[in-house]
């Protein structure tokens, strides 16, 4: 009895083990594969562009003193609408005071002078040359009182017109030079919005007949600040020539000044582009997927495809074109659709026979 054991064992070990390869093989085909997925966006969502860009006044001033000075008064700040005329800053205006109080009693003596030339030439005790010579010399006095006068005017900074105040770079009391910028004053009701479109985006756009590539493109979404309200502008001028520096072509958009929304030269501001309006259709759209969402089939080794999913736990082989490698992704194309769920890892590892089931992030991790 106890050889007949002994004798079974071996067969016992194996039908152990042919049990548990079959029960491990039944739950690898029973546990769906877990892959991750990404959606495409719809073809159009891939070209909206974002540019970064700033506010500039439509019509704007650089206020400044005609002379040198120190700023004895300050009477603006940012923000600050004003009126036609009114007084901006002042500088120290006492030499200005000592000389129109000089020359207004030039202006004096000469008036005197030629009052007293006209009675005497007309009892003929001077010539008529004498009296001219007077009455040139009130001219002369007259024209440098107004010289005179104008200096002192200078010595004050008005609005041009009616306004708001965007900058004021400089502080009271201290030396204010010749043309040196005082205060920015802003004209409202328009505004321009300038940024730049690279050229890699300006190369791509077809040029119609007598129109250039920018004004195909009729109206831009401007967003400023934070806020994601958008607000259209119109296209107002180009450069036709790229800046060294960005290689891009400076862009300046025009917009009424909102009502909702306090805007100052030199605020910053965001352009959304649909570069869909721009750049010409594609009856095959072009999607951007990661690389390891790019397998071949063995069948053919150069055809390229991608895995679509299909609810609830499979996938089915899509073959697509394959483009070049951008900071976006592999550009691909195919028949695709926008809202198709492809695998976007391991795709070499899957074939049409395996189940699988979304991978969703565990909380936490």
């Amino acid at each position: 009895m106890h050889k007949t054991v002994i004798r079974l064992m071996p067969v016992l070990l194996v039908l152990l083990l042919v049990a548990g390869a079959v029960h491990a093989g039944s739950k690898n085909e029973t546990s769906p594969r877990p892959v991750k997925l990404i959606t495409l966006e719809a073809a159009g969502a891939t070209l909206q562009r974002q540019f970064p860009a700033r506010v500039e006044a439509t019509t704007r001033s650089n206020l400044s003193f005609r002379t040198a000075g120190e700023l004895l008064e300050l009477n603006v700040s940012p923000g600050q609408r004003v009126e036609k005329g009114a007084l901006i800053a002042r500088i120290d205006d006492r030499n200005a005071r000592s000389e129109l109080d000089s020359v207004r009693s030039r202006l004096e003596l000469a008036r005197a002078t030629r009052e007293r030339m006209r009675y005497t030439l007309e009892r003929g005790a001077i010539s008529q040359a004498q009296f001219d010579e007077s009455d040139a010399e009130l001219r002369a006095a007259q024209a440098t009182f107004e010289q005179a006068e104008e200096q002192l005017e200078n010595t004050r900074l008005r609005a041009p017109y009616d306004g708001v105040i965007a900058r004021v770079p400089v502080d009271n009391r201290q030396i204010v030079q010749v043309q040196e910028t005082v205060a920015v004053i802003q004209q409202p009701g328009e505004l321009d919005v300038v940024f730049h479109l690279p050229e890699q985006i300006v190369q791509q756009i077809p040029r119609q007949d007598e129109t250039t590539p920018f004004e195909t493109a009729m109206a831009f979404e401007v967003r400023f600040g934070n806020s994601e309200k958008p607000y259209l502008a119109r296209l107002a001028s180009y450069t036709t020539q790229t800046t060294a520096q960005s290689l891009a072509y400076e862009v300046t958009l025009r917009l009424a000044q909102p009502d909702d929304i306090t805007l100052l030269d030199g605020m910053s501001a965001t352009v959304r582009l649909d570069l869909g309006q721009l750049l010409p259709a594609s009856e095959n759209p072009v999607w951007h997927l990661p690389p390891n969402a790019i397998s071949y089939l063995g069948e053919n080794p150069e055809q390229a495809v991608v895995w679509r999913f299909q609810a609830p736990d499979r996938v089915e082989a899509v073959p697509v074109e394959v483009g070049r490698l951008t900071s976006d992704g592999l550009e691909v194309s195919g028949l695709l659709d926008a809202g198709d769920r492809i695998v976007a890892a391991g795709a070499p590892r899957l074939n049409a026979d395996m189940r699988v089931t979304p991978w969703e992030k565990e909380q936490g991790l």
